[in-house]
């Protein structure tokens, strides 16, 4: 952070100290898988029957940025009036748009893929759908779309700008 009037050690441009009152905050994290219990038979979006110890399996690691720069500006309506601040900032969650995982299917260990159409159930319902005469490239595909769907990745690159007061 930078301060204002003697205290800015910043750079200047004429009379201008361009970084007066403001500050940038950079975040990380990583961290290391957590635990999950994996299950032996892949079932319809999740699984069944345990494998191994429970919780143990794990996670991949995680790992995060986030960035905030933030300047404060002071407004003095009138010599005699207490000062209003206002606080512009910009802030980016997840700098570098990593693709973390938040869950896996147990069965597979996968974000993306739960095991069930290449398991011994999941070819007997595809060969069910084909004996009704219906779509059965239909049914693959929108079962991949619902596999993709739950929320199993954190958000990506999410850019804020704001504007607080302090009075």
């Amino acid at each position: 952070r930078y301060g204002s009037g003697k205290k800015y050690d910043g750079p200047v441009i004429g009379d201008v100290k361009l970084f007066e009152n403001s500050g940038l905050t950079l975040t990380t994290a990583a961290v290391s898988g957590r635990p999950y219990t994996k299950t032996s038979l892949p079932q319809q979006f999740g699984g069944t029957g345990f494998l191994g110890e429970i919780n143990g399996s794990r996670y991949p690691w995680n790992f995060n940025i986030d960035v905030r720069f933030d300047k404060r500006f002071g407004i003095k309506p009138s010599k005699d009036a207490k000062p209003l601040y206002a606080n512009f900032y910009f802030r980016v969650q997840n700098l570098l748009d990593t693709r973390n995982v938040r869950n896996v299917y147990s069965a597979s260990g996968s974000p993306t893929d739960d095991g069930f159409l290449i398991s011994q159930l999941g070819q007997q319902r595809v060969q069910e759908v084909i004996n009704t005469n219906r779509g059965v490239d239909a049914f693959i595909q929108q079962y991949n779309w619902r596999m993709l769907a739950p929320g199993n990745y954190f958000l990506p690159r999410r850019m804020f700008m704001g504007l607080m007061f302090d009075f």
